[in-house]
């Protein structure tokens, strides 16, 4: 007896080969036809533009091989008050990769930029969008270039969501920044985990977004961010907003606002309370960032606010391990700036810091912080 060997059906969806012409279609039909439990290659050397939403269902158990380019269109029109470029969504197991790591998804997002930059009213999709409890996605070994906003987001209760060896750029070709190019941004979801990540932006580079638990980033380089974030927390009126088990090891952050660090916003009736709990920064190398580490309570207000309707946040068990390197002279001779919730509860751990300030001795800026021992020498100060 022979044991049979159950091909993987394959699809190849042919391109229009014109830039006025939509591939969706083409893709979609592909996904219908191949997608449960098949193979859809976009060949390597074409280029499969993307004039509307690009929703993967019918890809259950299913293998997107992209090793040439899927394009946007630059139509702001269309794509304003569009949620995403690429939409994963109660889809469960799918592989989003490149096999030859030829691979691009290329947000074009020049014109997104420009009319940002003149109208803020304007709603610029994100690039890539995985929700709606998706479960076993895992994007791999591709390049993602210039989103109009956020790179990738999972959210919506998504669960066992991976990234693995992606290279994420945003760069602006005009005087108009490429504005809230957000690397990955990961809640409501469980069980995520990126490893071997390399983002260049001018926003977070990852952010732990309310309802994120159970993130695991190892091995990760920021280039020109925001650094890694918890939050925003507690910015909707009466609700509690919760980021927990978040772990974070090996990361490089270059020319970072912060190397990482905590926002929630204060309390007052406008705004609601944050938890966060269980977070760890292990083996942090600080590469001219202005802080390598802040905790931020007055998210978004002024200190007059902030001191009449102080934040009510828990953060609990916040451990900054092992973090290396130099800060810019943005704040020296100040590495660290922690202005705790005045309201709340603030509890973190310092331990293996060397990091040096630009000029002078490293300063460490503290307000609020509860535990007697925090494993620096706390100065007053702290703002935030």
């Amino acid at each position: 007896m022979h044991n049979a060997v159950l091909l993987r059906a394959t699809c190849t969806p042919a391109s229009a080969g014109s830039a006025s012409t939509d591939d969706v279609p083409a893709i979609e039909a592909a996904f219908k036809s191949c997608g449960a439990g098949g193979t859809i290659v976009i060949p390597a050397g074409k280029t499969y533009m993307i004039r509307s939403t690009l929703d993967l269902t019918g890809c259950s158990n299913c293998d997107f091989q992209v090793e040439g380019t899927l394009k946007a269109s630059d139509d702001t029109t269309f794509w304003n008050g569009v949620n995403a470029i690429i939409s994963v969504s109660g889809i469960s197991g799918a592989k989003i990769r490149s096999v030859t790591g030829t691979g691009v998804i290329d947000g074009n997002g020049q014109a997104s930029y420009d009319k940002f930059a003149s109208d803020k009213s304007y709603k610029r999709p994100k690039l890539l969008n995985i929700g709606g409890k998706s479960t076993n996605i895992a994007v791999s070994n591709l390049r993602f270039k210039n989103p109009p906003s956020f790179f990738i987001t999972n959210n919506g209760d998504s669960s066992h969501i991976s990234y693995e060896s992606l290279h994420l750029t945003a760069e602006s070709k005009s005087t108009n920044p490429a504005k809230n190019t957000d690397g990955i941004d990961v809640g409501p979801a469980t069980y995520t985990t990126l490893k071997n990540i390399v983002i260049s932006n001018t926003d977070d580079c990852v952010a732990f977004k309310p309802g994120a638990d159970y993130v695991t980033v190892d091995t990760i380089h920021c280039k020109g961010s925001h650094g890694l974030s918890v939050g925003s927390l507690g910015g909707s009126a009466g609700k509690t907003e919760t980021v927990s088990n978040i772990y974070v090891t090996n990361a490089t952050m270059e020319g970072a606002t912060k190397a990482v660090g905590i926002k929630v916003y204060p309390g007052g009736s406008s705004h609601g309370s944050a938890v966060v709990r269980n977070v760890t920064y292990d083996g942090v190398t600080v590469t001219s960032s202005d802080y390598a580490a802040q905790i931020q309570s007055c998210y978004n207000e002024d200190a007059a606010y902030c001191s009449a309707n102080p934040s009510t946040a828990q953060i609990t068990d916040v451990y900054f391990k092992n973090f290396k390197g130099t800060t810019s002279s943005k704040y020296s001779p100040t590495v660290a700036n922690l202005n705790c919730p005045a309201g709340g509860t603030c509890n973190v751990y310092f331990s293996g810091w060397t990091v040096k300030a630009a000029s002078g001795t490293a300063k460490y800026l503290c307000a609020n912080v509860d535990n007697a021992n925090p494993g620096i020498a706390c100065s007053s100060g702290a703002s935030g």
